[in-house]
Parts: structure tokens; C-alpha cells; sequence
């Protein structure tokens, strides 16, 4: 693509479509991203549509351009993974202006533009006594979830964030805005949950919404010693078959400098304003720092403004992989990430954790029932621990020790998991790396889908030649 050209054609749109470097928005934009290691990648502009007719006249001002450098789209710019929001001297499609949040009471649907934050969402749905299954970040937006997969505090009774939306409006590589649904356009819909950015630009987000007043939940800090009493606790959750669904569970532990120290943090949560007895065995924990506990009953909002404040804005990477729910290769992954941390203790500033995220089978029940997705999972897949590594440090000389010694441990998790025959596929999108590929791991028969919606929707291969992102198609 030639840059410049396609900037012109844009400009004769509209010209304040076009952000360029050296521009106090263009500024404030970069400073947006989540992860110092987006940040750095500076594009050779922005381009800041406010509808999608706008953003499908820059599809169609772009594309025959089209080639290199890349275009890269971004909603609210919170996945840490470098690359998938942002491109370095190409173009990025920024949607951050695209706005508004509209409550259809008697469809019992919110429609949520692309560039908004779901803060904005729940403010919005909880004043009218609702929920809905979005991320548990508020200043998180509705992109990356929306078209990946999607954890939510909802997710073991609802499914994933992804099988919420009834309907994507979308801007395909012609230009053409069509709808996404059950009944219209239904194999890009079911594409479009768990596909990420491989077929258009979606622009709005219908999402279910339901009766829900306020949560119990928070987090509790504990030590050592007793986590993996945790890991059977969780495990045992999983295989419950008669599980109460309305919980949702996260369990890590992590050092960081502050503290000299490692701290196990369990981050538990009901959709019913009690504990329960599901959680007891997380929430009652002895001895725990009394201190630092913030179990409570509060409001969605609440919980999300708490899962994200105070983060720091520095270099971030996250890895992860699946594996079935068993005692020996969690309790082998805590092992895998105590030997890390050895080889990273001299990187400055370094916060360093471990997280089992569970998808428990009631996930994929409920995916299914609600019209499918992409992510090829069946029930009997499960139920599955997301493990994930999370790091963020200061200085790019750490780089390449950062990144080597996450990819080694993951690695070495995974040859356990087959040696142990627990080893599970699917690689969740949403924390993948760019070593990884996410959209193979939903299974042969999955991505032979997903390639055929792509031919059909974007013949000429826009969004794979000249889309930027990680995670194509053809990987």
C-alpha cells in the first residue's frame, strides 16, 4: 500500500478523518494503548471514523492501495499482545469514536458501538436493572471479546462474551455494511464469534441482556503454602457435575518487587448478591491477609473499576495454553513458573503471575445453545484451565529474556500436558502469542469454515493480505 496515497484518499472524505504524528491526538491515541509494547508501534496515522459509513468509505478510499504496509484496527486498545490493535508505519483504523449504547427493553438486546468502553455499558444496562456478559476490565471495550472468545463473570451460565452477540453489524472489504445474525449472513455470524479481525470491521455489537441486580465477589490474597490445596479445590469445582454455574473462579499467584515476595490472590465472584457455598472453599481460606481482602456485595461496574485500577502502563506480555482440569499438570505448571521466575529475578521491575482460568463444560453447553461459534470446542472437550502467564517489566533490554523464558515454560508445560495425556487443542485468542496459532487450534473442520466465510465475504483476500494482526487464516 502506498501510504501517502491512501492517506489522500482518505483526506478527500473527510480531511479530519486522518490523525497524523505530531498531532496532540495523535498523542493522546498512542498513550490509549494498554501495553508499553503497542505504544511503541507508531503508525504512519490514524484514521478515526464517527460511523460506520465512515468507515466504510475508508475501506473503500484504502483498499486499492491495498498491499504494504498494513492496516491495523483498534477498538479500546487493552489486549496486551503487540501488533493486533496497532501497526508501525502503516495504517490504523482507530474506532474510538464511534459511540453509543441503546437498550432495546422489549428485545431485551443492547447495541454497543465499537469504540466504546464497557464501563460505559454497565452504567448504562445497571440503571435499568440488567446485565449483560462483557469483559471484567471497564476500560476494556467490546472488540477483542466480541470477536475472540471473551471471559466474563457470567461466562460458566452464560458462554463467552462472543456468544452474546445476536447480531455484528460489519464493514466488509467492499465496503458493504451488513448485519450478522441467526438469520441473516449466519455462517459470517458464527465466523465472527471466535474469528477475530479476519472478515470486516464491525462497528456496533448486539448483545443479550437479562435481569440482574448486584454481585457478590473481590478478591483475597493468602499465602503459599495453601494453593495447592486451591488446585484441588478448583479441580473438584470442575468435575462437579451438578456445579453451580453462577460463580466464576480465578486463582494465581505472582512476585512483584514491592513485596520481596510471591502472593496467591484467588478472584471469586457470584452473580447472586451471597456466597455461596460453591466458593467457600476459596473465599474462607486460613490464613488469608485480612487486610487486603475485598469480598463484598456491589455492582458490576464496581467489580470491573477494581479488576483493572492502578495497572501499570509498562511493557506487558501474556502467554498462555489449555489443558484438562487435572491436580498434576496444574500443580506441574506452578513448579514450571517457580523455575521462571528464577531466570527473570533480575529483570527491573518485574511483575510476574500465574493464573488458572477455568472453562468448566457449562461454558460450551451454553456456546452451543446459543447458535455455536468457532472455537470448535465441544462439551466433552472439557472441562479445561486456561494457564496463564502475565509479565510486565521497564526495559526493552529484557525483552528477549522476558519473551524466551514465558515461550520455554509454556512449552514445557505443554509436553507435560501430552506426557501426561491431559493436553487439550484449543488455544484461547484472547491471550495468545505470536508464536501460537490460535485459529488451528480450533480443529480442521473449524478453520476450513472460517476460510470458506473469508473467500465468500472477502474475495480478494483484503483483510488477510492487508489486514495487520497475528492471527490470519492462512497461518
Amino acid at each position: 500500500m502506498s501510504v501517502s496515497k491512501a492517506i489522500e484518499a482518505v483526506q478527500k472524505i473527510a480531511a479530519d478523518l486522518v490523525v497524523l504524528p505530531g498531532n496532540e491526538e495523535y498523542d493522546e491515541i498512542i498513550k490509549s494503548y494498554f501495553s508499553g509494547l503497542e505504544r511503541e508501534l507508531r503508525p504512519a496515522c490514524f484514521l478515526t471514523p464517527t460511523s460506520s459509513i465512515q468507515a466504510a468509505d475508508i475501506v473503500k478510499a484504502i483498499k486499492p492501495f491495498a498491499g504494504r504496509p498494513k492496516v491495523a484496527i483498534c477498538g479500546a486498545g487493552q489486549q496486551a499482545t503487540p501488533g493486533v490493535a496497532n501497526v508501525h508505519d502503516g495504517i490504523t483504523i482507530h474506532l474510538r469514536k464511534l459511540r453509543g449504547i441503546e437498550i432495546d427493553a422489549e428485545r431485551q438486546v443492547v447495541s454497543v458501538a465499537a469504540g466504546e468502553q464497557m464501563g460505559a455499558v454497565y452504567e448504562k444496562v445497571m440503571a435499568a436493572g440488567l446485565g449483560v456478559v462483557g469483559n471484567r476490565h471497564s476500560s476494556g471495550g467490546i472488540g477483542g471479546d466480541g470477536v475472540q472468545g471473551g471471559l466474563s463473570y457470567f461466562s460458566y451460565a452464560r458462554g463467552l462474551v462472543c456468544d452474546n452477540v445476536i447480531n455484528y453489524e460489519v464493514v466488509l472489504a467492499s465496503g458493504e455494511i451488513v448485519n450478522a445474525n441467526q438469520e441473516t449472513n449466519r455462517d459470517l455470524w458464527v465466523a465472527l464469534k471466535g474469528g477475530g479481525n479476519n472478515f470486516g470491521i464491525v462497528t456496533r455489537f448486539y448483545l443479550r441482556v437479562f435481569q440482574q441486580g448486584q454481585l457478590w465477589g473481590g478478591k483475597l490474597f493468602y499465602f503459599q503454602p495453601s494453593f495447592s490445596g486451591q488446585i484441588q479445590s478448583l479441580v473438584d469445582y470442575l468435575h462437579n457435575p451438578n456445579a453451580d454455574a453462577d460463580v466464576h473462579i480465578c486463582v494465581s499467584l505472582g512476585y512483584a518487587p514491592a513485596l520481596g515476595d510471591i502472593l496467591c490472590m484467588n478472584d471469586i465472584f457470584c452473580t447472586r448478591p451471597e456466597k455461596p457455598k460453591a466458593l467457600e472453599p476459596f473465599a474462607d481460606i486460613q490464613p488469608q491477609i485480612d487486610q487486603m481482602k475485598t469480598l463484598r456485595i456491589d455492582s458490576l461496574k464496581s467489580f470491573t473499576d477494581e479488576a483493572f485500577s492502578g495497572a501499570l502502563a509498562n511493557r506487558v506480555v501474556k502467554m498462555s495454553t489449555t489443558v484438562k482440569a487435572d491436580v498434576g499438570i496444574l500443580e506441574y505448571a506452578v513448579e514450571t513458573y517457580h523455575a521462571s521466575l528464577e531466570k527473570l529475578k533480575g529483570v527491573k521491575n518485574l511483575l510476574f503471575s500465574i493464573t488458572f482460568e477455568s472453562l468448566p463444560a457449562s461454558i460450551i453447553q451454553q456456546s452451543m445453545a446459543r447458535g455455536g461459534n468457532s472455537l470448535g470446542l465441544k462439551p466433552s472437550d472439557g472441562p479445561l484451565v486456561i494457564v496463564l502467564f502475565y509479565s510486565s517489566w521497564d526495559s526493552p533490554s529484557d525483552d528477549k529474556k522476558v519473551y524466551d523464558v514465558n515461550e520455554e515454560a509454556i512449552e514445557n508445560i505443554d509436553k507435560e500436558a501430552q506426557r501426561k495425556n491431559v493436553a487439550a487443542r484449543y488455544r484461547y485468542l484472547n491471550y495468545a502469542s505470536a508464536t501460537q496459532d490460535p485459529i488451528s487450534s480450533y480443529g480442521p473442520d473449524s478453520k476450513a469454515h472460517l476460510q470458506t466465510v473469508s473467500a465468500k465475504y472477502d474475495p480478494e483476500g483484503f483483510f488477510q493480505t492487508a489486514g495487520a494482526g497475528l492471527f490470519k487464516l492462512a497461518k
